[in-house]
């Protein structure tokens, strides 16, 4: 027997969400995803396309029972299968809803007499909901409530994965750039946080012997990251490698915490006692400045920086999170030797 989704009910939960929802899309994915717990929201990691197929609801939201009707008759004796809901508006506002199936074998799509879709590989912030029969009003909340994260993409679709009767999955795929810089500013705040409730005597503090204090950290990071915002400023040039190229390099070399680095002299604090109210406010604005460049370049452009050779302003960017995440980590090394 083909896998049975409750119909009449899908179109119940659909009805509310796309009421609920303007500016996103709402779409669908399945197999060959990974599960990463994260703060308010589940990630999951689909590592290749999805194929799916299907074709589109003309009558909405009337049409949709008939349109999943259709397919999973036309499916028969088929192997067991997760139906997806797919849609976006146009330029109009009006919504463009597709009802379709996970595809099980190739040209299944061309076989059955139906249209492909890919769902793309990627990351998507997902809210799995539990017996979502009894929950159909609270869906368009949870899509509400995804498009508010600022790692979300709201020119991509949004995603109904309908597993079974019991469990569906509500997707909205990332913007890596949007999460990279989500990542930064949380990282440059716990930064700021672990530096705030110290006194002057302990900001000043040597934790041992060959360590900086926490005052010639913060401002080792405030040069870094004034180096970086003028960096911004030089002239790019667009080149046909891929601007994330070199980020899998940078996360190795800074998120490696067993490894010390030797910064360049220009970013080395200098000795002696430093006045926590000015490098707190120093540090704040640098985050601020690096905040303001990154709305105002071209991240895909490469620049010769001194520090890293050729480069893309994205890739520094990266450099940035990395580097202050693992300022962070030595921060919290530094104050467990102060206690």
């Amino acid at each position: 027997m083909f896998h049975f989704v409750n119909i009449k009910k899908i179109v119940v939960a659909i009805t509310p969400v796309i009421a609920g929802i303007t500016p996103a899309l709402i779409k669908s994915a399945g197999v060959g995803l990974q599960r990463i717990k994260t703060t308010f929201m589940d990630t999951y990691t689909l590592r290749h396309n999805l194929e799916v197929f299907g074709f589109r609801v003309t009558t909405f939201p009337g049409g949709v029972e008939q349109a999943f009707t259709k397919i999973m008759q036309s499916l028969g004796d088929s192997p067991p299968r997760s139906y997806y809901g797919l849609s976006n508006m146009d330029e109009k506002g009006n919504i463009l809803y597709y009802a379709a199936a996970e595809e099980k074998f190739a040209r299944e799509a061309e076989l059955s007499g139906f249209e492909r879709y890919t769902i793309p590989k990627g990351q998507y912030l997902a809210v799995t909901l539990h017996d979502w029969l009894t929950k159909t009003d609270c869906i368009k909340d949870i899509f509400h409530e995804m498009m508010q994260d600022s790692r979300a993409d709201l020119t991509k679709q949004c995603i109904e994965w309908y597993k079974d009767d019991h469990e569906m999955v509500c997707m909205l795929q990332k913007d890596p750039v949007k999460e990279l810089f989500t990542d930064a500013d949380a990282a440059a705040k716990e930064l700021l946080a672990l530096l705030q409730p110290l006194t002057e005597e302990e900001i000043n503090s040597i934790p041992f012997e060959g360590s900086w204090t926490p005052a010639q950290l913060a401002t080792h990071v405030t040069k870094s990251n004034n180096a970086i915002v003028q960096a911004m400023d030089m002239e790019g040039h667009v080149t046909d490698r891929k601007p994330t190229e070199r980020v899998g390099e940078l996360k190795k070399i800074f998120l490696d915490f067993n490894h010390r680095l030797k910064s360049p002299g220009f970013i080395v604090p200098k000795p002696g006692l430093y006045e926590k109210g000015k490098l707190v406010t120093a540090l704040k604005k640098s985050n601020e400045l690096l905040q303001q460049k990154r709305a105002e370049v071209n991240l895909a452009e490469v620049i010769e920086f001194s520090a890293f050779g050729q480069i893309s302003r994205l890739e520094l960017f990266h450099f940035v999170l990395y580097h202050t995440q693992r300022h962070v980590h030595q921060l919290k090394n530094i104050l467990n030797h102060l206690k």
